[in-house]
Parts: C-alpha cells; structure tokens; sequence
C-alpha cells in the first residue's frame, strides 16, 4: 500500500480547498444570476409602461436567456464538479448541453438586438416609432432563438460519429464536443467572433452620431422653447442608450473573451488548458449573465424600483 507524504497530503487539503471555494462562489454566482434576471422578468410582469414600449421586450428576452444560464448551465456543471463526474445519464447530458448552447447564443444575439435598436432609433429617426413595432420585435426575438437549431445535432452525435465513444456516467463535460475541432471552431464564430463584429460596428455607428448631433447644440435652437426641450430630452435619451450599450458590450468582452481565446487556441493547436482553467474561464463566461440585470437596473428606472422593493438596497433607490 501506498504512504502519502506529508506534501502530498498538503497539495490534496490545498486542492479540496481550491475546490470547495470554487463551488461556493460558483452556487453564489449562480443564484445571484437567477435572481438578478428574475426581478427583471418580474418589473416587466409588473410594470405595464415597460411593456409599452415593443424594444424593451429585447431586455426582456435578453433575460430569459441569461436566466437560464443561471437556472441549468451554472448549477449542472457545479454538481458535475461536486460528484467529480457526470452523474445524471446521457438523457440529462444532451438536454444540458442544448439548453447551454442555445440560452449562450440568444444571450450574445440579445445584445445584438438591443444595439440595432439604438442603430435603428439614430437612423430612422422620427420613422423608428413606425418602424420598430411589437410584430417586428417579436419576430427578430423568435428568430434569434431559431439560429442556435443547429445545437439539437448534440442528439444525434453519434450517428454523425459513426460510433459511440462516451461514457456519460464519468467522462468530462463537453468531451465529446471538445473532440470536434471543426464544433469549436463554429461555435466560436457564431457565438463570439461575428456577434462580437456586429455590436462594435454598430456601437461606433452610434457614438459617432450621438457625437456629430452633439455638436449641433439644442441650445442654439432659436425656435420655439418646446422644440428646443424636446431636442435637449432626446439628446439626453441617447446619451443614455449609448453609455448603457458601452457598458454591455465592455462586460461581455471581459467575460467572454478569455474562454473564447482559450477555446480558439485548444481548436488549432495542441494547447489544453488545465480542468480548473477552464472551469473557472467558462464560469467567468456564464458570469456575463449575472451582470446584465444590475446594469439594466442602473440604468432604467422601472426595473431599478423593482430591484429595490424586493431587495431593499438602497443602492437601487
């Protein structure tokens, strides 16, 4: 029989420890995401004057979706790192993976759709209240949770294998997916690389017309005092449209990107992060999801009084 030295006890406590701090800001996280998401569906249940306007509904869809990054992917992959293995069958397994991939990829769209609204509003201008209707809203919501149909081929992986090469009961999470140079590379690309290409254009687009209509000061209207307000209100308005698109997008570069480089790297090369890298980079990942409602709270009233009533902070006041 084996005698453990007295370092190698150490490194096992230290790596228990490791792990159990892990799992208890991982649960933290995860709870704190689905509460965060559901006080905002809660302010849209409760709040008819958030309804009213068709583009808040993107808020709205938004987080669905990063509720059920909290709800599913946090707490499932926790219990898969508490038990050391995956311990609910294959059945379990795919759904899981279904539910992450697509909720990851409505929650990236999400931002997408929020910043063409802000595009949309700037261009069309007194057109937009025509353009943007709760018809159109819904549709482009509907069709951002049919992109991501391609992730129901985890059912059959397989039949496209051509054989079965995964223990469900004990292999790690996402095996059988990390094995496809070729998933990761589109899952990288459709979840990241375009997406992350089209908020930046659009983010420029708008800062850069916020900015040249800033130049043309309200102030100097010599028209009627209403017209002259009204300019002032909306210049206002899309001041604040664009610092929160500017926070959006920055919080969804520091989360992303890190495990997306990382995914990238492992897919063309050699390169294989350590478990606990990668664990900690994919919940920094999933982490995005529990930022988005505090930022909508900051930033919109309604939301941020639902926030306050529920939690009592007076932060949110």
């Amino acid at each position: 029989m084996d005698l453990l030295s007295d370092n190698d006890v150490g490194n096992q406590t230290d790596d228990t420890l490791n792990v159990s701090g892990g799992i208890i800001i991982s649960w933290f996280i995860s709870v704190v995401t689905v509460v965060g998401n559901s006080l905002v569906i809660l302010a849209f249940i409760t709040e008819k004057s958030l309804r009213s306007n068709p583009a808040n509904l993107f808020i709205l869809n938004l987080s669905v979706a990063d509720f059920l990054i909290g709800a599913f992917s946090f707490p499932l992959s926790i219990l898969k790192l508490m038990f050391g293995y995956w311990p609910f069958g294959e059945g379990v397994r795919k759904m899981s993976l279904i539910i992450n991939y697509t909720a990851c990829a409505v929650s990236v769209y999400g931002i997408i759709l929020i910043s063409l609204d802000r595009y949309w509003m700037l261009k069309l201008k007194l057109k937009y209240r025509q353009f943007q209707t709760t018809k159109r809203v819904t549709v482009m919501i509907l069709v951002s949770w049919a992109v991501p149909f391609y992730t129901l081929s985890i059912l059959f992986w397989e039949n496209f294998r051509g054989e079965q090469t995964i223990d469900y009961s004990k292999e790690e999470c996402g095996k059988e997916l990390k094995e496809s140079t070729s998933y990761s590379l589109v899952n990288l690309f459709v979840y990241f690389v375009i997406p992350l290409t089209i908020i930046i254009y659009l983010n420029i687009y708008v800062f850069k017309e916020i900015r040249h209509r800033t130049r043309t000061n309200p102030l100097s209207i010599t028209a009627f005092s209403t017209q002259r307000n009204e300019a002032i209100s909306s210049m206002r308005r899309h001041r604040k449209a664009a610092v929160t698109l500017a926070v959006l997008l920055s919080a969804f570069i520091i989360c992303w990107t890190p495990f997306c480089t990382v995914l990238f790297l492992s897919s063309v090369s050699d390169y294989s992060p350590d478990k606990i890298v990668y664990s900690v980079l994919l919940y920094l990942l999933w982490s995005n999801s529990a930022i988005n409602p505090f930022l909508y709270a900051l930033t919109n009233l309604k939301i941020r009084d639902v926030f306050f009533k529920f939690l009592h902070l007076k932060c949110f006041k």
